[in-house]
């Protein structure tokens, strides 16, 4: 694969974009569980809404440039893929947290780059992809 390649250049954008969102959420989740005193799982989960407005908006028009492939389809898939990448951060998070005791806010540190990167190849492959194949080209 070549450093130019098109599924390079998305995912260092989806990378930039994933990094803001991270970003976004771990303040939300760290302001509402240790401010707020919210529970750290309604606090993910107000973190990932909040985050994953900002990554549809962003993914579908620069990472992705998916503005050929229409809201409703994008959207839906894109808030499928988020729900399902919600659902397992959630069970992890317990896991890690009530199983192998991990601290709350270090948990959902490590369980960001698995995520990411599985949430890329799924979003690149379907949800702001035009039919089954690859979405077009990215130029520079």
């Amino acid at each position: 694969m070549r450093f130019d390649a098109p599924v390079v250049r998305h995912f260092v954008k989806y990378g930039i974009v994933g990094a803001s969102n991270t970003i976004l959420t771990f303040v939300i989740y760290t302001i509402l569980v240790k401010e707020v005193g919210i529970d750290y799982l309604v606090a993910l989960l107000i973190g990932y809404i909040v985050g994953s407005l900002n990554s549809y908006l962003l993914n579908r028009h620069w990472t992705f440039r998916a503005g050929h492939v229409a809201h409703s389809t994008a959207g839906t898939r894109f808030a499928l893929v988020q729900i399902c990448a919600i659902a397992a951060n959630e069970g992890l998070l317990y896991v890690f947290v009530h199983h192998l005791h991990v601290e709350k806010i270090a948990a959902q540190a490590i369980l960001t780059v698995p995520v990411l990167v599985v949430t890329f190849f799924i979003n690149r492959a379907w949800s702001f992809s035009q039919g089954a194949g690859p979405p077009p080209p990215v130029s520079s």
